[in-house]
C-alpha cells in the first residue's frame, strides 16, 4: 500500500495537467487509503479542477468528506464555494460542521444567510462553527450583506447578524443597531443594545441615553446603563456626553432610570458629575441615595473617597454603610501620587470603619499592594487575630518582598513573627523564602 500512495503521488505530483483526473478516479473508487493520499494532494497541486473534485465528494465516506472538506478550505480556491455549501446541507452531522467550517474560508457574501441562518437554528458545535464562519467571512461586500440583511430577517437570524456585527466591529453599522434596539423583539433589542457597547462612539450618547430612557424591562434598562456607561469611559470628558446624562437626570422623573443616569455619571467622571453624584447623596429619595454610593464606588480616580468615608461614619442603613466601605476601600487603592503612609492610614481608617471580618479582610488586600514598611507593620498587627490571620501573614509575605530591600532587619522581625504564628504550612514557607533572600544579601 504505502508503494500504491507513493506513485499516485508521483504521478499527480509529475503530471500535474492531468492531476484532477487521476483524483478523481480515486475518489471514485472504494480504497479509503489511496483516497487520503487524493485528498492530500488536493491541497498541493495548483492546476487541479476543484470543480471536478468537488462533484464527487458526496460520493464519499463520511470520513472522506470531512477530509476532503478541510482539504478544500485549506486549498481556498473560491471555485470550491458551490461544493461546499451544498455539503453544508448534508445530512451527516459531522459533514455539516465541516463545511460550515470551511465556509470560513471560502465564504462570500453569498454565504451571509446561510451561515446566519444555521447559528440560529442548530446547537452545539454545528452553531458554533456557522458562528465563527460568519464572523470570519471576508470580501468586499460582506459587512454590507450583513446590514443590509438585519431588517428583514427572522428575529433569532436577526440576533445573530448583530452579534456578528458585533464581532466583526463593521463601520458604519451603529445606525442600523439604534434602529433595531427598538425593534418589537426583545431579544433583538437585548443584544443590539450589547453591541452597541463595543461599536458606538462617545457621539452617539446621546441616542444611547434616550434607549435607556425608555427601556421595556429591568434587563434591558440594566443593559442600557452597563453600554452608555462604557461608551461614555471612552469619552474623555466630553461636554456633549455629560450634558446628555444630565439633562436626562435633571427631566427624568422615574427613580430607577435615574438610578442607571447616577450610575453612568460615575464611569463619566469630571467635576459636574462629582457635584451631581454629591448632591444626590443628601436626596431624600434612598434608592437615589444608594445609586449615588455606587457610582462614586466606581469613580476614576481617589477624589470622592472622603465622601464615602462620611457616608460610612453617618448612615444608619447597613446596605448603604457597607457599598459604601467597599467603595472606599476600592478608592483607597487607586493609584496616586499621595505618600504611602497617606495610603496606609486611609487603611487604618477603613479597618475602625469595619464592622465584620469580610469587611477587614477586604482591608487588608487592599493594604498588601502597598510597598511600605508602615504597611507591613499595620498587618503584623492582625496576626494574632485568629479571624484574619490569614489574610494578615499573606498581605505580609507580599509587602516584604519590597521592603526587605528599604527595611531588611525590620522586615526580619516581622518576619519571623509570622511564622511562630501562623498555623499554614503554606505561609511559612512563603515567609522563609523571603528570609533567606535577606540573610543572602545582609
Amino acid at each position: 500500500m504505502p508503494i500504491r500512495t507513493a506513485s499516485l503521488r508521483g504521478i499527480a505530483t509529475a503530471v500535474p495537467q492531468n492531476a484532477d483526473e487521476i483524483i478523481v478516479d480515486v475518489l471514485e473508487g472504494k480504497d479509503e487509503m489511496m483516497q487520503t493520499t487524493a485528498i492530500g494532494l488536493v491541497r498541493e497541486i495548483p492546476e487541479i479542477d476543484v470543480g471536478a473534485v468537488c462533484v464527487k465528494l458526496p460520493k464519499l465516506s463520511v470520513t472522506g468528506q470531512v477530509q476532503l472538506l478541510s482539504a478544500l478550505a485549506d486549498r481556498g480556491d473560491p471555485a470550491a464555494l458551490r461544493g461546499v455549501t451544498r455539503a453544508a446541507n448534508s445530512k451527516e452531522d459531522t459533514v455539516r460542521v465541516a463545511a460550515l467550517q470551511a465556509l470560513g474560508k471560502l465564504g462570500d457574501s453569498s454565504s451571509v444567510s446561510l451561515l446566519a441562518q444555521r447559528a440560529a437554528k442548530s446547537k452545539d458545535t454545528e452553531q458554533e462553527a456557522a458562528r465563527e464562519s460568519l464572523y470570519r467571512l471576508s470580501g468586499p461586500k460582506v459587512d454590507e450583506t450583513i446590514l443590509a440583511s438585519v431588517s428583514k430577517a427572522h428575529p433569532k437570524v436577526k440576533v445573530e447578524l448583530i452579534h456578528g456585527i458585533g464581532k466583526r466591529n463593521i463601520p458604519g453599522s451603529v445606525e442600523t443597531l439604534l434602529r433595531t434596539a427598538q425593534d418589537k423583539h426583545a431579544d433583538v433589542r437585548l443584544e443590539s443594545i450589547k453591541v452597541l457597547k463595543d461599536v458606538a462612539k462617545p457621539k452617539h450618547v446621546p441616542a444611547m441615553v434616550d434607549l435607556l430612557i425608555n427601556a421595556r424591562s429591568e434587563t434591558e434598562l440594566k443593559e442600557a446603563e452597563k453600554t452608555v456607561a462604557s461608551v461614555s469611559r471612552k469619552s474623555m470628558g466630553e461636554e456633549n456626553v455629560t450634558k446628555a446624562v444630565l439633562d436626562a437626570i435633571t427631566s427624568v422623573e422615574d427613580i430607577k432610570i435615574r438610578c442607571s443616569l447616577l450610575q453612568v455619571l460615575g464611569a463619566i467622571g469630571g467635576s459636574e458629575c462629582l457635584d451631581k453624584l454629591r448632591a444626590a447623596l443628601a436626596d431624600s429619595d434612598q434608592e437615589i441615595q444608594t445609586a449615588a454610593i455606587r457610582a462614586l464606588s466606581d469613580w476614576p480616580d481617589a477624589e470622592p473617597a472622603d465622601d464615602l468615608k462620611e457616608v460610612v461614619s453617618s448612615t444608619d442603613d447597613n446596605i448603604r454603610r457597607a457599598l459604601a466601605l467597599r467603595g472606599f476601600i476600592r478608592l483607597i487603592g487607586i493609584d496616586s501620587d499621595r505618600p504611602a503612609y497617606e495610603t496606609v492610614e486611609m487603611y487604618r481608617q477603613a479597618m475602625e470603619l469595619a464592622s465584620n471580618v469580610d469587611e477587614k479582610k477586604l482591608v487588608l488586600s487592599g493594604l498588601a499592594r502597598i510597598k511600605s514598611f508602615a504597611a507591613l507593620y499595620m498587618a503584623s498587627n492582625y496576626l494574632k487575630d485568629d479571624a484574619l490571620q490569614q489574610e494578615a501573614g499573606t498581605a505580609m509575605v507580599k509587602i516584604a518582598e519590597f521592603t526587605r530591600h528599604s527595611h531588611p532587619q525590620q522586615t526580619k522581625i516581622l518576619l519571623q513573627m509570622l511564622i511562630q504564628a501562623t498555623k499554614s504550612e503554606t505561609l511559612r514557607q512563603q515567609a522563609e523564602e523571603v528570609l533567606e533572600q535577606i540573610r543572602m544579601k545582609f
